[in-house]
């Protein structure tokens, strides 16, 4: 049985939208500027930390001469492009956010993305408006899978982490909102599958097996 709240919390890549793929063609669009270009295997290990952790890894790895802050600038670009042509929503996600907010319900992203790829994202695929609060790298001294983002999203909800439910993608997600005291259901995808999930309270195939009605116990919370 799903677990009743008063407020919800996503995470942003790989759960509302579809900016796996996306991300994987802006890091290889940099790395191709030193004839190198990562393989799915590759990408699937950087999923579910940092872009900048990423680079860090990336830089090391390869030797790559420029500074991480200027991967990191260099891979933005590109991005944010590919985001305002080729971005999509993830299966059910559009239409379970916005049947929460028709129902009054307090949303929030919590994002280990910058907070400038965050609302480009959202305003995308056309759910920016429905989040009262997104709490993004630049919001907390640690990223997940340390709980840091969730508490500030539910310092900015008033509320109480008992009191929220989380949706996540990837095991550093899931371990991050769990270390919060939140309720937390993984939606793994191809990148994902094979994360640890033994701490969500259970594994989707997708957002569409959610019904918003059955997490809110008594209609909206005001």
């Amino acid at each position: 049985m799903p677990r009743p709240c008063s407020a919800v919390i996503f995470d942003l890549d790989g759960l509302l939208v579809d900016s796996e793929p996306l991300q994987a063609r802006a890091i290889n669009g940099v790395m191709a500027r030193y004839g190198i270009r990562l393989g799915e295997e590759e990408f699937t290990e950087l999923v579910g930390t940092t872009t900048r952790d990423n680079f860090v890894l990336l830089k090391a790895r390869y030797g790559l001469p420029e500074s991480v802050d200027e991967l990191l600038a260099a891979k933005s670009d590109i991005y944010l492009e590919l985001v305002k042509t080729d971005l999509k929503p993830c299966e059910g996600a559009v239409e379970l956010v916005r049947a929460f907010r028709a129902m009054g319900v307090p949303l929030a992203v919590a994002s280990s993305s910058p907070g400038r790829d965050v609302r480009l994202s959202l305003e995308a695929v056309g759910i920016a408006g429905c989040f009262a609060h997104v709490v993004s790298a630049e919001d907390a001294p640690h990223p997940k899978p340390a709980p840091d983002l969730y508490l500030e999203a539910v310092r900015r909800l008033g509320a109480r982490p008992e009191e929220c439910v989380a949706f996540e993608d990837s095991g550093a997600g899931v371990r991050a909102a769990a270390s919060a005291g939140i309720a937390c259901y993984a939606v793994p995808h191809r990148y994902t599958r094979d994360h640890d999930f033994s701490a969500a309270v259970a594994v989707l195939g997708s957002l569409s097996d959610v019904q918003a009605s059955e997490l809110i116990p008594n209609g909206s919370r005001g």
